[in-house]
Order: C-alpha cells, then structure tokens, then sequence
C-alpha cells in the first residue's frame, strides 16, 4: 500500500486536534485492539495452593481458553504463573504437571508478544523440567510456541545449542527434528560448536530407526546443515556413512543424491569421494552391502553419471580400484551396482578410456564372471552379459582400447551363455590367429573345432566354425592339407553323418566336398568315406541308424551333387583311381533308393541329378570317357576308359598311336606300350553299372520328372555305341523294359500318351543296335511302334517305322504288308505329312523289302500319298514329296500292275490336287477321300473273292475294266493336253466368278498365281510320267546311233508345242549325197532367204511348264504355236469319255511350221544334234527346176522323231520305203506342208 495515501497533512492534524475539521475515524488499531481480559482476584484464588486440586486444575483450563483468545492485563501472566508454579515439582501428579504446560503453551500462544523476559523463565522452565525423561511431547509443544517453531529464539541465545542437545539425549523424534530444521536454517550461528554433535547424532538416528519419517526429517536437518552451515569434517566420514545407508532405501534415493551431490560440490569434494573409496576398501565394511553399495553409487554418480560433477577431478582409473575391492566378498547388491556403474562409464566414455582403465574394468568383469557362478541371480548374470555386449559393440565400433586378448578370453568362459553374435565376434577373433606364422596354430584350430564345433549345439555358431575351416584349409592346403587333414578334418567331422543338426551336416558335407575335390593324395579316400556315410546315412533302414535323428536329405543332396561335381574333375585328373571310387559310390546310392524306395521329393531331385550326369557321360573312339563342360564342349578324359577294367586287353586293343585321330576337343590319345606309361595307373569306368541303374529307373521310377530325364537323353546317349558296347549294357533288356512301360501304370498326372511320347524316341535310337537284340525283341519293338500308331505319339512312331525298315530288314520285310494297311487308317493332317511320306520314300529305295507285295499293298500306298498333293491343305515341300513318292512306287510296281492303277491315281489327284482350283465342288465332297480303299480299282476288289493263280498268269490283261475298250496309249496321248486345259479352264472360271461359297475359293483367290502353277505341272507331269511308264520301263534320255548321226547331219529340224510336250521332227539333209553327186552347195542354197512369214516362232518356255488359257489370249498376236490336232482328250472316269477332248483347238492356236534356221535358237530344246548348224529351208520352187534341185527328195527317206515330255525324252527313227516321185508337181507343196 501506497504510505502517501494514507498520510495525513499536517493542516488535517492541526484541524482535528482543535475540533475544527472532520470527525477523525478510529485508527485501525483502536478497532481490531481487543480489550484487555482482567484476571480478578477469584481467578486467582482459585489457583491458588489452598484450593483442591481439581479446582486448580479447572480453573487452569478455564485461564487457557481466555489466555488464547484474550490479553490480560499488565503483570496478569505473573500473578497466574505465581499462583500455578507449584504444580510442576515432581511430587505433583502428572495430570496437574501436564496441566501447568497447557496453561503455559496457552499463555505463550496468546500472550507471547507482552512475555518479553519471561520467554527466557519459561524456557528454563522446560529445560529443567523434572524428571527429565517425562512430559516430553508437552514440553516440547511449549518450546515449539516459545520459539515460534524453531524460529525466533529471543532471550534464547546463548542456551539454545546446549537445549538442543539435551533435547537430542532424551526426546529426539521426527517433531524435535522438525524444530531443529529451522532452529539450523534461522538460527545456524547459535550452534556452530555444536553442528558436529548434532549431525553424527542425526546421523545415528537414521541409521538405527526403521521409522521413513524420522529418516526423511534428519536428511532434512542434514540438508540445512550443509546449506545453512558448514559440515565438519569429523563429522565427513559418518555422514557419508549414512547416506550410502540411506540411498538403498527407494524412496530417500533421490534426495539422498541430492544432499550428496550439494557436499561433493562443497569444498568437501573430493575428501567425500576418498572416503567412500576408503570405505570400499577397509575390511571392517566388507559385510556392510548396502553402505558399500551406496559407496559405490555415489562416486559412479558423482564422476560419470548423468549428472556428474564437473569439479571433482577423479579419474575412473583412481576409484575403480575400490570397486574391485568392494567386490572382495561376493555379494549380489554389491556386485549389481558395480555392473551398473562402470556400464554406465564404458557407455558414456568407453572410447576415452585408456588402457589402465580397462585392465582394471577387465579385472572387475573377471570378478563378477566369477561371482554370477556361485551367486546364482539371475539379474545379475543378465547385466553381467549385457555388460559384455557393451564392450563387444565398443570393440567392433573399434572403440576398445584395452587388451583384447584378455576380453575375448572372458567371453570364451561364458560363451555357452553368450549371445549367438558374441560368440561369433569370438570365433572371428581367435581365427585371426589361425594361421602359420603363429606357434601352435593348428592345435589352436583343433581347440576351436573342439569348443565350438563338437560341444556346441547352436547351428550359427557351428556352421561359422566350419566357415572358418573352410578358409583355413582354402588358404594353407598347399603346404599343410595332410596335417590339417589329418588332425582337425577327420577328428572333427568323421561322426557328421550321425549329427542331429542338418544345416551342419549340409555345410560340413560342402566342405568335405570342396576339400576332397582338390585332394590328390590318400587322405582322399579318408574325405570320401565320410561323405559316403553322409550319403547312406539317411537311407539306411532304422534299425540301423539312430530313429530320433532328423531324416530330411537336404546334407545328401549336398554331398550327392558335391560327389558328382568330384567325379567331373578327378576325370581329368590322377590318380585316376579317385574317379572309379566316386562313379561306384554314386551307382550305390542310386541303388539304395530304389531298394528302400525313397520317393520324397528332395530323392528325387538327387536321381535327377546323378541320372543328368550319367546320360551325359560320352566316349570317344579310343574308349576314353568325357563329359560337356559348362560351354557344352565335350573333353575327353586320358586317364578313365569306358571298359570293363582288363588292363591287359584294353592295351592290346588300343590302337597304334597316330592310327586314329581323337575327336574334336578331347586330347590325344595316351601312348599304347604300357612300359612308357607304367607308373600311371588308369581308371576303368565301365558304363554298365550306370546302365543297370538306368533300366531300374525304367521300371521303379515313380517320379515324371526323373523319368522324362531318363527317356529325353537317352536317345543322345545311344548314339555313342563305344560307351555301351564296351562293357555288358544290356540293350535287349532295354528295349524290353520300354516296350512294357507302356502297360504299365503311367505316372500320376500323366496320360499313358505322354510316356509314349518320351519313349518312342528312345526305340528310334534303339533300332541302331539291331545286331544287340534278339529276333523277339526286334518284332516286339516294331509291334510296339505299330501299337502307337494311334496315340498323339503316331508322328514320331512312324519316324522310328523308317528306322526299323532300314535297321531290320529282316522282321519289317514280313511286316510292312500289315503295316501298309494300318499306316492307311492314319487321317492326312499337317503333322504327318512329312513322316508319312518320308516313310514311302524311304521304303520305296528299299525293293527287296516290297519285292512280294500285292497290288493291294501298293494301293495302300498311293492311298496314303494320294491326300497329301493337296495344296490348300499342305505346304510345296509335303505336296511335291507326295508327287514324288507317287511317281516313284508307280514306276517301281510291277508293269501288269500299273495300268489297273492309272485311272485309281487320276481319280485321287482330281479329287486332292486338281479339287482346289474347281469352283464347283462342294465343302463335303472336299472331305471326302477319294483315294480310300473303298474305292480302289475293281480289279483289287475282285481279286479279293478270287485270288486265282490264272489271275496271275494272265497279267498281260488289264484288270480295269473302264479301259477295256480303249488303247492306253491313245488315251494318254490325249491326257496331258486335257487335263491342263481343263485346268486353266477352272482357274480362269474361279477367278472371275468371285465365288465366295467355300472357304477354298477364297484361299485360291489369295494364293499367288505361280505357286498355282506349280500344282497343275506337278499334277501334269505325274499323268505324264504314267502314260510314259505305263507298258514299259526303258530310259529316260535317248541317245543317238553314229548311224543315225550320219543321216540326220545337215537336215532340217522343226519344233511344236503340243500339251505340254515339244515334238522335234528332224529330216535328213542329204548333204553328203550331194558331194558325192559333185553338185555345189552354193548352187542349191543361192535361192536366197526363205519367207519369213513361212516360219513359226518356237516357245522358249520349258518343257514341263504349263500355259494357261489367259496368257495364251494375252500373247495370241505374237506368238503363235503349232498344236497337233490329234491331242488333248479327259482323263474320264467311264471308256465311253476317254477320247473326248476336254478343250477344243481354237483355229489360232493352229499355224504354219517354223523354218529350220528359227528351229536351232531353242537352246537346249532340240535333239543333241540340233545344236549344230542347220540348214537354211529350201527356196520357193522355180518353173524349170533343174537335176540339182531334185538330189535332196532322193535321200530324204530319213527321220528322227524326237519328244520331250516332263517325264523324260523320248526319240525313234523313221524311213520312208517308197519314196514319192522327184519330178511330181506336188512336191514343193508336201515339202512346205511337212
């Protein structure tokens, strides 16, 4: 409050003293002054001794409630305490004592600012209160309002310290420490000689009570004595005693550290912390756990806790000894601070630690290793550990500078309680000492195996073991393989096989393997029995290993596949003997899994591999045996052989060096006389071991997989007959084996026709080594091949058919009658074109195999082909293969077969070849064969119900009985010509039409015009070849006589097109006659040039080509052809059709003859001698001819008709007997005409 407010001016006082200004209010004291109580002369009397007791002591209660709400008068409290004084000696009952102090503490609450001396007098009164040990809570009650809670000490000075320690003898309780609390904080000066006393009487207390408020009160008095005075140091040692006590309680911990963090930031620092060091290390406190575990909590707070002292300048190095003391009898509180206290120093500053340091925390991790081992608590191992991992992450964040030898030996001692990663951060440590330039190295890998290999039982840490010795032996094996062999390998992994760890037994079998694969000396066989008994292990019965180990064959696989990777090598490498030992080993397994029918599906992937390796195993000429690379390149072995292991004959069998020469890609062959290779010994690997596996695998497989494999490369593995034939493969029973699988239950999930797909390839290979298998076999495999016929398998079974027909001439000669026949039940389609017809094209280059059949076996096989000239169906390659194979089996059927087969072949080749360029069939007729056996020949049909031997005998006669009537010569004179015609004449029909009513028209319409072309010559030409071939066989190209050389030399050749045959007439010249007769050449051609218009253009077109009626419209103006009249009739189904034409000579393609010399421009087309110069053609005839125009008629009785046709060439000579007459006026006009 503002004071000028409140101050009055001296004109305002001056007013109110003279009563002229306004009515002065009561001055706040005058209001709130209560009146003073008087204490009459009856109080008094009341009092006093002369009355009872019990009035006394009511009417001491009756002054207690005036003295607290009403102030006496002056000298009141006097009179009163006069009257009273007497009730507090000690023959007074305690009641009327007890009394007194309550009028006393009445008196001094209401009364205290008027007691002014008597405070002193009240003071001495509870000081010396008799007996001294009672009344204490009253008395104290008196002193707590006689000095306002500790607070003002007035006339109290100079006794207060020596009440406070007789108040401390026989009343110290939580209320008096209450009052000492701010009799330190207001009055410290009064008891400066007395604070030691006081604080080790405090400091009794709290270490004698159980009471939590005594205790919190006395920190509170410590507390004021270290901030409102100063701590003695005598009294140093007992108050740190105390705190260490009390800092064990979890609810004084707090303040605990409080209060000592305010010492050791006092000038008493560092003495603190030396006497709690000192208490760490005296003996007398080695029992006191909890004062040394305060110890210890302190000095690890106050040095590098959360809230360290910046001023205390001790160094761990200078405490932690005293913790390594502390620790001298085990005790678990102890002990757990400690860990927690120096792992709170290596967080905070482990990388700044220094050695020392570390010997020391070393030293104490020791001791605590110890201790969790007689100790027992599980707490405490669990920091113990931690605090281990803590230095461990120190170390690899390369942090830890002490000795790391020392701390990786502590973990060893625990590393079964260990976390997997320590012990792997030990096992990296101890390898790097693994090597040769350290003593005893291979005895410190023998500890390491043995601690962390054999008594281990964690898979990480086992597998990291065998890591390590990988390395180890990776890196050393040059100089030290035998010795680390020989005691760390076998001693350690001898027993894997019996291991419960499968992950182990998979990577030690990986290392057994590595190791193996590059060993050379003995110890191999060592490696190679233990991966042996790895492989077996899991395969034996259960009697015989142990039932409670784990039967998963994962390890088998490692040691199968590593057994295979072994045997690739050592192939190529000596001693030679290694690669026989694994090639036997791995033809056992396979065994076994077959005898104790292990079909999981990790057994199976292991035949698939091993059965892999051994279809790919090859041999050369020189029996040396290879196997492809990862480049696929095959390199054959110089030290194994594919025989049977007889040294002696295989020498006397090897051929000279240099007689042979190797395969490509294998190295040459080793040198025969055995004296220059004797210390080398070879290795006989003999294929039928593996073959026998084979064929087990063929009947027992139950795996689709493995017996795809199987049936996939063995056609590759055929191929290579030295492999199999040089030891006892037995082939017979092979082929045996697979024509049975295909009555035997297929694989589930698979149809019976996907096992015949896999196995007729391996027949066809089969079929090579026909020599190898018995006449029953050779009929039960092509009776197998004949059953596929009908399965999706037909296609490759017909290839296998050719094999056989080439193979076993034997056994197909007395069943291809049969297979002809079924080979017909076949329907045409795109995927068997190409065997089928390679099947007949094969066969027919075979004759004694068909040298007895029947003319129903040969019009099975037109009935075959026939279909395939199809060209909307099939491709050029299948429709010209099909015109070939029809040509072929027609020529090579016997002649009094063949005209009873013309009329069946041009029906089918109207119906297939010729039926896609007709508009006017229909989709169904389309579908329809026409060259089924319902519809072959009538004669077939009744030689069925007669096959008499008159039939036989009476060949010469045609059986068809349509051409009965009719010359097939005539008819095939006019065959070409017509059917040509006849078919540019539907071509040219389909195009313009545009017919969109079948599917056929419009695949025509988009077909290119020169592929058409090529159908029509090929029909062509096989109606050709027929009417050629038909009567008799004789050759295809003519060749001139000397003698018809001579008569025709110099004549006169001319050319017509006639169907798609050239007709050349060449006449004789009589040239040499003429010399003879002395006439003069120049004479006789000195007419001059012939008329051109006289001579005809000749086609350069050739032979075989047909001319389409729309070209023939197009070039009519300029190219004129003469056609003979006499050609072009229908191939027609009835004799009453055969001689009409199909197409009607127009008069433009009729015109007059070329002359000789146009003649001699077709290269190639004329006779072989019309390739020489011909004479010029006569001039016109004059009116009076002469002699020497005459000569020539004379000697021109000669010549030569000269066809060429699709089918070959045919040429004759003729003679005119009766010449005409030389001087007949129609001469000149015949002559022109010819």
């Amino acid at each position: 409050m503002n004071k000028q407010q409140s101050k009055e001016s001296l004109r305002d006082k001056v007013k109110g003293m003279l009563g002229l200004g306004p009515a002065r209010p009561p001055s706040k004291q005058s209001e709130t002054r209560p009146s003073e109580f008087i204490i009459t002369t009856d109080i008094i009397k009341e009092l006093q001794p002369d009355c009872a007791l019990s009035n006394r002591v009511r009417m001491m209660n009756h002054v207690c409630d005036l003295a607290k709400t009403k102030k006496f008068e002056e000298n009141a409290v006097e009179a009163v305490w006069k009257a009273v004084e007497d009730m507090l000696t000690p023959e007074q009952p305690a009641d009327a004592r007890q009394a007194v102090l309550q009028l006393l503490r009445a008196i001094i609450h209401g009364q205290g600012e008027r007691l002014g001396p008597l405070r002193a007098y009240f003071f001495n009164l509870i000081r010396d209160y008799q007996p001294r040990n009672e009344g204490l809570s009253g008395r104290l009650e008196v002193f707590k309002a006689l000095t306002e809670n500790g607070k003002d000490i007035t006339y109290l000075e100079e006794d207060i310290a020596r009440f406070v320690l007789l108040w401390m003898d026989i009343g110290l309780n939580s209320d008096f420490l209450h009052v000492l609390v701010n009799l330190v904080k207001f009055n410290s000066c009064y008891l400066d000689q007395h604070v030691s006393i006081m604080v080790q009487k405090i400091c009794l207390l709290c270490n004698r009570t159980t009471s939590s408020t005594d205790i919190e009160v006395a920190l509170q008095v410590l507390d004021a004595v270290v901030c409102y005075n100063c701590l003695p140091s005598d009294s140093l040692t007992v108050f740190i005693i105390t705190l260490c006590r009390t800092v064990n309680f979890k609810e004084f911990c707090e303040s605990c550290w409080k209060l000592m963090r305010k010492v050791l930031g006092t000038h008493l620092g560092h003495s603190a912390i030396y006497t709690m060091c000192r208490i760490m290390e005296e003996r007398v406190y080695m029992e006191d756990a909890p004062l040394l575990r305060g110890a210890v909590f302190f000095v690890g707070m106050a040095l590098w806790g959360a809230h360290r002292l910046p001023a205390l300048k001790n160094t761990p190095t200078l405490v932690l000894p005293s913790f390594y003391k502390a620790m001298s009898c085990a005790n678990e509180v102890v002990s757990y601070e400690i860990v927690l206290s120096i792992t709170r120093l290596i967080k905070k500053y482990g990388k700044e630690l220094q050695v020392v340091t570390w010997d020391i925390l070393l030293g104490i991790i020791e001791r605590l290793l110890q201790q969790i081992q007689t100790i027992g608590s599980a707490e405490l191992k669990s920091i113990v550990y931690e605090l281990l991992t803590n230095v461990e992450e120190l170390y690899e964040q390369n942090g830890y500078h002490g000795s790391t030898d020392k701390f990786f030996s502590l973990v060893e001692k625990c590393a079964d309680k260990r976390p997997d990663a320590s012990v792997l951060t030990l096992i990296s440590y101890r390898a790097q000492s693994i090597q040769p330039a350290k003593d005893g190295w291979i005895q410190s890998l023998h500890r390491l195996m043995e601690k962390f290999f054999r008594n281990e039982t964690r898979s990480v840490i086992r597998i990291k073991v065998l890591h390590i010795l990988s390395f180890v032996l990776s890196t050393n094996r040059q100089l030290y393989e035998d010795e680390l062999i020989e005691t760390v390998v076998v001693p350690q992994l001898g027993v894997i096989a019996e291991d419960r760890d499968l992950a182990v037994r998979k990577q030690a079998t990986q290392l057994l393997v590595d190791l193996a694969e590059g060993c050379n000396t003995h110890h191999f066989t060592s490696l190679l029995d233990i991966i042996e008994r790895v492989s077996l292990f899991v395969l034996l019965p259960v009697s015989e290993r142990d039932s409670t180990a784990e039967s998963p064959v994962e390890d088998v696989r490692t040691a199968i596949l590593g057994l295979l990777e072994i045997l690739q090598s050592k192939l190529y490498s000596l001693p030679a003997g290694h690669a026989g030992r694994v090639y036997e080993l791995l033809i056992s397994h396979l065994q076994l899994h077959y005898k104790n029918k292990y079909y999981s599906p990790i057994a199976s992937s292991i035949r698939l591999q091993v059965f892999d390796f051994f279809l790919m195993m090859r041999a050369d000429s020189l029996h040396r045996l290879g196997v492809p690379n990862k480049d696929k390149a095959i390199r054959f072995s110089p030290y194994c052989y594919c025989d049977t292991g007889d040294p002696e004959k295989r020498v006397s069998e090897k051929k000279p060096v240099g007689s042979t020469s190797p395969p490509a890609g294998s190295p040459a062959p080793p040198a025969a006389p055995p004296a220059s290779t004797g210390s080398i010994r070879l290795a006989y690997l003999p294929y039928a071991p593996a073959f026998s596996v084979l064929l087990q695998c063929l009947k027992m497989e139950t795996d689709w997989k493995v017996l795809k494999l199987v049936l996939d490369k063995l056609p590759w593995t055929l191929q290579y007959k030295v492999l199999l034939l040089t030891s006892p493969c037995s082939l017979d029973q092979l082929c045996s084996t697979l024509c049975c699988m295909r009555l035997k239950k297929t694989p589930e999930g698979f149809s019976r026709t996907d096992v015949q797909l896999a196995v007729v390839p391996v027949l066809t290979a089969i079929t090579s080594y026909h020599n190898y298998l018995e006449q029953l076999r050779q009929r039960e495999l092509v009776q197998c091949l004949e059953t596929g016929l009908i399965y999706r398998c037909a296609k490759q079974c017909v290839v296998a058919l050719t094999m056989c027909t080439v193979e076993m001439p034997d056994i197909m000669i007395k069943l291809l009658p049969a297979l002809i026949v079924k080979l017909t039940h076949i329907s045409a389609t795109v995927a068997m074109a190409s065997p089928m017809l390679e099947f007949l094209s094969t066969l027919v280059r075979l004759p004694h195999l068909y040298a007895n059949f029947v003319a129903e076996q040969y019009v099975s096989v037109f009935a075959i082909s026939l279909p395939y000239t199809n060209p909307s169906k099939f491709n050029q390659y299948i429709v010209s293969l099909a015109h070939h194979v029809i040509a072929m089996w027609f020529i090579r059927c016997r002649l009094p077969f063949r005209k009873d087969f013309v009329q069946y072949i041009t029906k089918g080749l109207r119906s297939n070849a010729l039926l896609p360029f007709d508009d006017g069939h229909e989709q169904s007729s389309f579908r329809v064969r026409s060259t089924s056996l319902n519809e072959r020949p009538k004669s077939l049909r009744a030689a069925k119900v007669a096959k008499a031997a008159a039939a036989v005998a009476n060949s010469s006669s045609s059986p068809v009985k349509e051409l009965r009537d009719l010359s097939a010569m005539d008819a095939f004179r006019s065959r070409s010509i017509s059917v040509s015609e006849h078919a540019v004449r539907r071509m040219h029909t389909s195009t313009t039409t545009c017919s969109l009513g079948s599917a056929d028209e419009n695949a025509v319409s988009q077909a290119d015009e020169g592929l058409k072309t090529v159908h029509l010559e090929l029909t062509e030409t096989c109606l050709d070849m027929m009417a050629r071939y038909v009567f008799s066989n004789f050759s295809a190209l003519p060749k001139r006589s000397p003698i018809a050389e001579f008569l025709l030399a110099g004549g006169r050749s001319m050319t017509w097109l006639v169907g798609n045959k050239l007709v050349t007439i060449t006449t004789g010249g009589g040239v040499r006659t003429q010399a003879l007769l002395g006439l003069d050449m120049a004479e006789r051609l000195g007419g001059g040039g012939s008329d051109p218009s006289l001579h005809t253009r000749i086609t350069k077109e050739a032979p075989a080509k047909l001319e389409s009626q729309s070209s023939q419209q197009q070039n009519r103006a300029t190219r004129i052809r003469v056609r003979s009249l006499s050609g072009g009739h229908a191939l027609r189904a009835g004799p009453a059709q055969s001689l009409s034409p199909l197409v009607s000579p127009s008069e433009g393609e009729l015109a007059a003859p070329l002359s000789a010399p146009s003649a001699s421009t077709l290269d190639g087309l004329g006779p072989p001698s019309s390739t020489s110069a011909a004479p010029s053609a006569p001039p016109p005839l004059k009116d009076n001819p002469s002699l020497a125009e005459f000569i020539p008629m004379l000697t021109q009785g000669w010549a030569e008709i000269f066809i060429r046709r699709p089918s070959g060439n045919t040429s004759w000579l003729m003679c005119l007997e009766n010449p005409p007459s030389p001087f007949s006026s129609e001469l000149a006009g015949s002559v022109q005409h010819l």
